[in-house]
């Protein structure tokens, strides 16, 4: 009774304090890895989901009491993206029919019987829009004509929620889930189809800025606000957005081979310093290529709760004109013709794969989608590719949308070769259907194995339902004109070419390589032959000569006949200090019905360094991680340095400088680090020069947990307005 004859003087009603229960909040969502949410500087919560803030006040509350909320965006200072809503205790339903219906409801408010304190619990909707939003205002009504308000202000990150079966990018497999939205780090895929290399890349998606970064791209986009919780135009707006040529996006792609202006792609190995470079100085960053771009994409789209992953695709076709064929071109010494065609063959490209649900297209067509961020073709004007689901592709559906067509030829075009005589006049002279799209890659659930998914990209090669496949797609109005198929490597021939060298080269080292000439019939045969060596960019782009050898072999009736060619390390090492590269050797026999192609690349990988730590290794505790590399490369190093990235270095590089590294000489770092996060861990080590890039390697080790690193929800002392 004294209660309510003090509410009718109007007594003022004071909050004491407030607690955001970011860490409560957090575990409750599974997000809290996030830095934001660790520190207590904001909230990160899946759509679908709860979350809760406490509330003290100088006298008691109880169910006749309403509260409500000020809720805005963070605009980006963007006008378009300026809402506000009041949150009412007795909220109405989520209804798709409101068009500005805030994304955040209060479930309930708890009251404690003879206490002074409450807890709010929001609500997201399930299919709420997805970005970052502001609590700003608490108002308390004791009656009609007496409300009071008071100041509070924290973050709430609306993210994509995959463990909830309403939300367009559910994932009902828990080990599938843990693998690509709640793993950060990871494994990229390089090298050629003859040998599958792999690094460790550290996407890093729960430091800050990433998430962040990713609402401030969306803000930089097109994109209506009203569309940021739909996973298939954020897909398609970060597929863009993470490449700078259209939009001042992410980072430059360049395959130029000079690096000078900024960092050689070789050399990342971790998303987060370029993100955070991009964020702080908005800026794009220099410089990417493939594989980059697929790990910064990664970054984002798990960051924001998509499940995402790295793909490989090796022997990887870029088909410019859309008709599903590769043209490679020769002169009449059997010489590749450079420049010849502007489709290309990679020896691998990396993109990604993203889950969600393609209402757009039917049920049949959910699950994993291909996204590519590196900039090759442009798709409705902008340089961007996908979301394309994986059953379009391999069913041949290339009018389904989007970019398919495109991804369809990446594994599944047909490799033609012909020599071009001096007349211009062109001659057939092998076509392979079978060479492209090999090993398509990612890393395994659960493990650091690779995972083969090619049969979710196509049918295997030579079935039946492959060739229908191509038929389909060839046959649709999106394939400029229907491509030839023929496959001459099931034709019998008289002649058979084998390349022998070995599968993978530590540069520094020299190669031998043989070409074999086998005449399988019982009469001599004199034949023409062409072989070149080339050290190749891995996109296709021939980097430098290393030899040619053309003449005319005698090769007796069931028997073969050798050519060999020897390549020297400073021949090529030099040339290959700044690229992801491999030798490519192509060889053809010419002579009457006798013709044959081969072609193999061998892997160069990069020397390797030795590391050691020693202290123990503890959450928030400092111990030396040493690195010494030999410089066994037949050229001195100048500007050498290591750096290490890794889970819990709080998103920065730690890099130590070396300075000059003679032939023949060791260089030697020790680092201290001193890890934020506990558990099993990756570091990722590297050293870089001014003429060499890319030495990397990875140190897996086990963090102690911190006993004392128990993070408690802060308290916050308020400022009381009437």
């Amino acid at each position: 009774m004294e209660r309510k004859n003090r509410r009718d003087l109007g007594d003022k009603l004071s909050l004491l304090r407030y607690v955001p229960r970011f860490v409560k909040s957090g575990k409750r969502n599974f997000t809290d890895y996030y830095d934001q949410v660790s520190n207590r500087t904001g909230m990160v919560v899946r759509r679908g989901e709860q979350f809760f803030l406490d509330m003290e006040f100088d006298e008691q509350v109880d169910d006749k009491d309403l509260f409500g909320f000020d809720v805005v965006t963070t605009s980006y200072g963007v006008e378009r993206l300026e809402r506000k809503w009041f949150l009412k205790e007795r909220p109405t339903k989520f209804s798709d029919d409101e068009s500005y219906h805030c994304p955040i409801q209060i479930r309930t408010v708890i009251v404690y019987p003879g206490s002074n304190k409450a807890t709010a619990v929001f609500i997201t909707s399930p299919n709420c829009i997805v970005a970052k939003y502001w609590i700003k205002q608490l108002y308390v009504t004791r009656k009609v004509d007496l409300t009071f308000c008071f100041d509070v202000k924290f973050s709430v990150s609306v993210i994509f929620n995959p463990f909830h079966p309403n939300d367009s990018v559910y994932m009902d497999n828990d080990d599938e889930r843990e693998e690509y939205v709640m793993e950060d780090e990871g494994r990229v895929y390089f090298g050629s189809s003859r040998n599958i290399g792999s690094r460790a890349w550290y996407f890093g998606q729960f430091d800050d800025p990433v998430l962040d970064c990713a609402y401030l791209l969306l803000a930089k986009s097109d994109l209506p606000l009203e569309q940021w919780g739909d996973p298939v135009e954020v897909a398609r707006t970060l597929s863009a957005l993470v490449n700078s040529n259209d939009d001042a996006g992410v980072l430059v792609g360049n395959w130029s081979g000079d690096y000078s202006e900024g960092v050689s792609p070789t050399e990342w190995k971790s998303s987060v310093p370029i993100i955070t470079q991009y964020y702080e100085s908005q800026e794009p960053v220099c410089f990417g290529q493939c594989w980059v771009f697929s790990g910064v994409l990664t970054a984002f789209a798990r960051a924001l709760g998509i499940p995402a992953r790295s793909v490989t695709n090796f022997d990887s076709a870029h088909d410019t004109n859309c008709n599903l064929i590769v043209d490679h071109y020769f002169d009449e010494d059997l010489t590749p013709v450079a420049g010849g065609s502007a489709d290309s063959i990679w020896n691998f490209h990396v993109w990604n794969d993203l889950w969600m649900a393609r209402p757009d297209l039917g049920d049949d067509f959910n699950g994993w989608q291909a996204v590519d961020a590196t900039p090759q073709e442009q798709s409705q004007g902008v340089y961007r590719t996908g979301p394309s689901p994986l059953r379009a592709i391999k069913e041949g559906l290339v009018e389904l949308p989007f970019d398919t067509p495109f991804v369809f030829a990446e594994v599944n075009a047909c490799i033609k070769h012909w020599v071009r005589s001096a007349d211009g006049s062109l001659n057939e002279v092998f076509s392979d259907p079978t060479k492209v799209g090999q090993f398509v890659s990612t890393k395994a659930v659960g493990s650091s194995d690779r995972q083969d998914i090619t049969l979710l990209y196509k049918y295997p090669e030579g079935s039946r339902e492959e060739q229908a496949a191509f038929d389909k797609a060839s046959g649709s109005s999106q394939i400029q004109g229907k491509g030839d198929r023929r496959d001459d490597n099931k034709g019998k021939r008289e002649v058979k070419l084998n390349i022998l060298t070995q599968d993978v080269l530590v540069i520094g080292n020299d190669l031998t390589v043989v070409l074999e000439i086998n005449n399988e019939q019982n009469r001599e045969k004199v034949l023409n032959y062409g072989f070149c060596v080339h050290l190749k960019k891995y996109n296709g782009k021939n980097l430098k000569d290393l030899a040619h050898e053309k003449g005319q072999v005698t090769v007796a009736g069931n028997s073969s006949a050798n050519v060999e060619v020897q390549i020297k390390a400073q021949d090529y090492a030099e040339a290959a200090g700044q690229e992801e590269v491999g030798i490519e050797i192509v060889a053809m026999v010419v002579q009457g019905n006798d013709k044959q192609v081969s072609q193999t690349i061998v892997n160069l990988v990069n020397p390797e360094m030795e590391i050691s730590i020693s202290g123990e290794v503890a959450q928030n505790r400092t111990f030396h991680f040493q690195c010494v590399f030999v410089n066994n490369l037949p050229f001195d190093l100048t500007e050498g340095r290591f750096s290490i990235d890794g889970p819990g270095l709080r998103g920065k590089s730690l890099v130590q400088e070396v300075g000059l590294v003679k032939q023949g000489d060791k260089a030697k770092c020790s680092i201290t680090l001193n890890p934020a996060r506990a558990g099993n861990r990756v570091f990722i080590a590297s050293f870089n020069s001014k003429e060499f890039k890319g030495v990397t390697r990875e140190y897996p080790v086990y963090v102690e947990p911190d006993p004392n690193a128990v993070v408690e929800d802060e308290i916050i002392p308020v400022h009381r307005e009437y």
